[in-house]
């Protein structure tokens, strides 16, 4: 019989797959604040890990492991090269969360532009009169650069493309021809472009080279009604410049921020009591629609994990396990 566990409750759709298949032993552990235990994952052949962080030593201690399916796309939570050095591959749920995480994107951005939560708070104040003052603008005919094109910025892209918006995209793992025949424009140095640009939209992973890549540099060369919105990771912006510059230079723009450095970020950042920024916890891809599909996933690598038929596509660390010669 092979154990499964389960770290953060997944949607009842995903459960449903994993308990209609014989010869499992499932065991949730649905304190999403609760550290992984080592005496239950030890005995784990799956781990679909929703909540909390697995070490690399913690890893070397799950002898029977032979899959983890993460609930998502992003595995900074995972030591996803020790465990391809061991032949366990790491999946992910695809795109399944794409159009949740692109349509908040967008909301945040046309939110800001159009001064929605000023206006909301002015009319319910009494302040009628705040209409003239022709604050609210127009993303048609603005310029969004979207970092990382990936599944999540292909769909921020065409949505801000529909709005008529010009769209550049700066990712140096996609060829300039794949970015203009989808009808953007690439750039080729993303720092050079931010003087030029009305938002700029983050779709990267949490690495040493990209935490901290919005701080007071790049933030000093954009316009001052810029927007910044960042629905990919936490600690890609400095907080504390941001904060700054949203009080001084760009008090006239703005930020949406759905992850923090920090989660949840303390009571007390300064960025919290900030009227041009718009906040939602780290939730950006949690739609019902979205939360459905990635239990769907993530319980369907599980079983095709343990029966070795998984899909390539969904495996995070396949050129690991190649290069590592634990896969074709």
């Amino acid at each position: 019989m092979a154990r499964v566990i389960i770290a953060g409750r997944i949607h009842k759709s995903g459960m449903a797959i994993l308990e209609a298949e014989p010869g499992l032993e499932i065991e949730v552990i649905a304190d999403p604040g609760a550290a992984l235990p080592m005496d239950r994952l030890a005995t784990a052949d799956a781990l679909l890990i929703r909540y909390g962080v697995l070490s690399a030593e913690q890893a070397a201690g799950l002898p029977r492991l032979r899959v983890v399916s993460r609930h998502g796309v992003g595995c900074d939570n995972l030591p996803v090269a020790e465990l391809a050095a061991r032949g366990v591959p790491v999946t992910i749920v695809g795109p399944v969360n794409a159009v949740s995480v692109a349509e908040q994107v967008l909301t945040k951005l046309l939110a800001l532009t159009k001064q929605l939560c000023p206006y909301d708070a002015a009319v319910r104040n009494g302040n009628w009169a705040i209409r003239d003052s022709l604050a609210v603008g127009e993303v048609a005919g603005r310029t969004l650069l979207v970092l990382g094109f990936g599944r999540i910025g292909r769909e921020v892209a065409r949505r801000a493309a529909a709005f008529d918006m010009t769209v550049w995209i700066h990712d140096p793992f996609v060829g300039d021809e794949v970015i203009r025949a989808a009808g953007y424009t690439p750039v080729a140095n993303w720092r050079d472009a931010l003087p030029e640009l009305d938002a700029i939209s983050l779709h990267v992973p949490a690495t040493a080279d990209t935490r901290g890549m919005i701080g007071t540099t790049e933030l000093a060369r954009m316009k001052p009604t810029a927007i910044v919105l960042n629905a990919a990771r936490g600690g890609l912006i400095d907080e504390a410049a941001l904060h700054l510059a949203l009080t001084g230079r760009m008090a006239a723009g703005g930020a949406g921020l759905d992850c923090f450095a920090t989660e949840p970020p303390a009571p007390d950042l300064p960025l919290l009591s900030l009227p041009n920024v718009i906040l939602s916890p780290h939730s950006a891809a949690l739609s019902a629609e979205a939360s459905e599909r990635m239990g769907i996933v993530a319980a369907r690598n599980v079983l095709a994990g343990l029966a070795g038929t998984l899909d390539p596509a969904l495996v995070f660390n396949l050129k690991a396990l190649r290069e590592a010669g634990h896969a074709p």
